[in-house]
């Protein structure tokens, strides 16, 4: 009679054990992949505590501090949802004071229709400071910023595949691109139209590169990455280039003329170091859009060319 109790408590504790709230690790990963959208959040949300000086802007604040379980998370500050299905379909929770860390097994990939994510200024650099692999599942992203939020190491193959990105913002972390990465995000990311990665790691990348990013790119900053070696002219042949930040490289040479200046539209452009030549800064007569000019440290002699005056558009020069 007492082994036969003994069997009945053992079958009792296993049935109970499967039937729990706290099953075993890959029933777990099961249960949380089917939780409903605002109970991901909220438990991705509890993942993290808040901190006022993890958010360099001055108008930050916890935007997750409002949520309540009594509200759908439709109406939650930083929760964008489609009319139609009440899908979550973006989320921004930048300059949020958020501080924790982002884990391979977080309840934020457990949003699969996500279009929008911005994440930026926030802190995510408790324990582990990767960027998790499973950013890759977010197919249907256009826009994902991870800018100034404590993230280093290598930046993981997995983000090449979001081939749906208009903008990319990886700017001011301690982050590394290797050339077989930006292979892939060249060949794959062929809608983008924004591409910030300033502060990154790219002494690997060689810049004739460049001139293989999508045609449809307006934006491209660059600064301070290592970037090393010769420039070459082509790649002002992005036709619809309207920003082009590669200052702080001091490592990076060239000699760009006036033939190449095919991104007439160009507003913006602030380059550095040893990369140009006298003639180039009198080839920028030619780019009548553009509004803000930086050319620090660019070893430039003589007096400041009569052209600058013909430049309407221009309000910042420096």
């Amino acid at each position: 009679m007492g082994r036969s109790t003994w069997k009945y408590q053992v079958f009792f504790l296993f049935s109970l054990i499967l039937h729990s709230q706290v099953p075993f690790p890959s029933a777990l990963s099961s249960s949380l992949s089917s939780m409903p959208p605002c109970s991901a959040l909220l438990h991705f949300n509890k993942s993290f505590s808040l901190h006022q000086g993890v958010s360099g802007s001055p108008t930050s604040y916890p935007k997750t501090a409002s949520w309540r379980e009594d509200k759908h998370c439709c109406t939650w500050d930083g929760v964008e949802c489609d009319k139609n299905t009440s899908h979550v379909v973006g989320l921004d929770l930048s300059s949020s004071q958020l501080f924790g860390d982002i884990l391979s097994n977080s309840t934020l990939f457990f949003l699969p229709n996500l279009r929008r994510l911005n994440l930026a200024d926030n802190w995510f650099n408790d324990n582990d400071s990767r960027i998790p692999s499973e950013f890759g599942n977010f197919k249907s992203l256009t826009l994902l910023n991870l800018s100034n939020s404590g993230f280093s190491g290598q930046i993981p193959f997995e983000i090449s595949q979001l081939s749906s990105l208009v903008s990319l913002d990886l700017s001011n972390n301690e982050l590394l691109i290797e050339a077989p990465v930006w292979k892939r995000v060249i060949g794959n990311l062929t809608q983008l139209r924004e591409l910030l990665l300033d502060k990154t790691k790219m002494s690997s990348i060689r810049p004739n590169s460049f001139t293989n990013l999508s045609s449809s790119l307006t934006t491209l900053s660059l600064h301070g990455c290592d970037l090393r070696g010769k420039l070459e002219n082509n790649i002002l042949y992005l036709p619809s280039l309207q920003t082009l930040d590669l200052a702080g490289n001091s490592n990076l040479e060239g000699s760009l003329l006036k033939s190449n200046w095919s991104c007439r539209s160009l507003k913006f452009l602030s380059l550095s170091g040893r990369m140009f030549s006298r003639e180039f800064l009198d080839s920028i007569s030619n780019l009548k859009s553009l509004k803000h000019l930086a050319l620090r440290d660019c070893n430039f002699t003589g007096s400041i060319p009569a052209w600058l005056g013909n430049l309407q558009n221009l309000h910042v020069w420096i």
